[in-house]
């Protein structure tokens, strides 16, 4: 399991709530790793400048944490975009129904970039996930489908980290192409990196769970923060029927039973077609061989 260590945001946010570059810190002060892996150990000490790994030892990120802003300053947003990398769609944003939201948080001179650190609890092994976005020619629309959204994936290294991304370069930022471009030649010279870069929902989604960072679970911080309401009543079901449904979406794969339902689906459009095809065969017995 994953715990979160940082969070970096740059260009991103509506206008009365901006993050233009701010790093959240979470390391550092949880208990210490069970079994830290050796990579751990030379990343901890090269990426964080820790002189000394034997008397500082890799440890958890924080396990509870406060954030005290006032009303305007920007807690739910950074909610929402922290959410957008883990739990990608418009229709999943937390705490509303609308899905416009993402979009403004975008401005037409952004290129908005939202990362996230975790850190394995038992490893101390690291991997970032950030998602990129920027309208087309840089020119906000009422069209969702203008805005490009990308997600990208990597193991961070001495030479590379969330501290190091390329969102700007001499002061001006990079664009998305230039970033996609700049992420995919780190990932060329250091191939450890594991770098990654999706542009697909559910693609994205996958990888998410092939990189041990669930989704669902995401989808259940969603429902608790849909209204004002008690965590609780997330998971207040109408009847025995409405929990197994629960059940069943939590702990079966998705592409299994679509299958299954597209070879029902299959079957039965052939027998829906099975009179006509009958009486059109009495029709002209000279058409059919068998």
């Amino acid at each position: 399991m994953y715990e979160l260590a940082r969070i970096r945001l740059h260009s991103v946010g509506p206008r009365g709530a901006r993050y233009q570059d701010v790093t959240l810190d979470l390391r550092h002060v949880g208990a210490p790793v069970a079994r830290p892996t050796q990579s751990a150990l030379f990343a901890g000490a090269q990426a964080d400048a820790v002189a000394d790994t034997a008397a500082a030892p890799v440890r958890r990120p924080s396990p509870a944490t406060v954030l005290f802003l006032e009303n305007g300053g920007g807690k739910s947003v950074l909610i929402k975009l922290i959410f957008a990398v883990m739990l990608p769609g418009r229709r999943q944003v937390v705490g509303t129904t609308s899905t416009r939201v993402l979009e403004k948080f975008v401005l037409g001179g952004d290129v908005a970039h939202v990362a996230l650190e975790w850190q394995h609890v038992q490893t101390g092994q690291r991997v970032v996930v950030g998602k990129v976005s920027q309208w087309r020619d840089h020119v906000p629309s009422t069209d969702a489908n203008r805005l490009l959204d990308a997600w990208y994936s990597f193991r961070p290294s001495a030479g590379f980290r969330l501290d190091t991304l390329p969102f700007a370069e001499d002061g001006r930022l990079v664009s998305f192409a230039g970033f996609r471009d700049r992420l995919s030649a780190a990932g060329r010279a250091e191939p450890k990196l594991e770098v990654g870069w999706e542009t697909g929902q559910q693609v994205w989604t996958e990888k998410l769970a092939a990189l041990g960072l669930d989704p669902e679970l995401f989808a259940y911080q969603r429902r608790m923060n849909a209204g004002e309401g008690e965590a609780a009543e997330a998971f207040a079901f109408r009847s025995d029927e409405a929990f197994l449904d629960w059940l069943l979406t939590a702990v079966t794969s998705e592409e299994a039973p679509r299958t299954l339902g597209d070879v029902v689906e299959a079957y039965a459009t052939r027998l829906a077609q099975r009179d006509g095809l009958m009486a059109e065969r009495d029709l002209s017995p000279g058409r059919w061989t068998g």
